[in-house]
């Protein structure tokens, strides 16, 4: 087993259904919190079936911080899909470089780079 000082990392949480129609649905002037348009705010991205929402993170992420990333994601996900998110859905992800970006939002602003 070896450390992968470069790979990225996503903290986030899965989609389901319920969810996936609140974030379809939350008011324009949300949008930006949810598109992936600012790395202070979440993004979007793909598994092989399912989807997350989330923080996109360096490698070597201090443990300290990871407590303020999850309150941080969790409040946002109360403002645009209201509801009880439990604390321990929020996993971190380590991302396959391998596998392509994720299809942007359809109403993200153009230009912007995925991951």
């Amino acid at each position: 087993m070896r450390i992968e000082p470069e790979r990225k990392l996503f903290v986030g949480i899965r989609i389901d259904n319920k969810m996936r129609d609140q974030l379809h649905n939350c008011a324009a002037r949300d949008k930006q919190y949810i598109d992936g348009s600012d790395p202070n705010y979440l993004m979007q991205v793909r598994a092989v079936e399912d989807s997350y929402i989330g923080k996109l993170v360096d490698a070597g992420v201090s443990a300290a911080s990871m407590e303020d990333l999850k309150r941080n994601i969790l409040s946002i996900l109360t403002r645009i899909a209201p509801g009880r998110h439990r604390d321990d859905a929020i996993k971190v992800y380590a991302l396959d470089e391998g596998e392509p970006p994720p299809l942007p939002d359809k109403d993200a602003p153009e230009g912007r780079d995925y991951y």
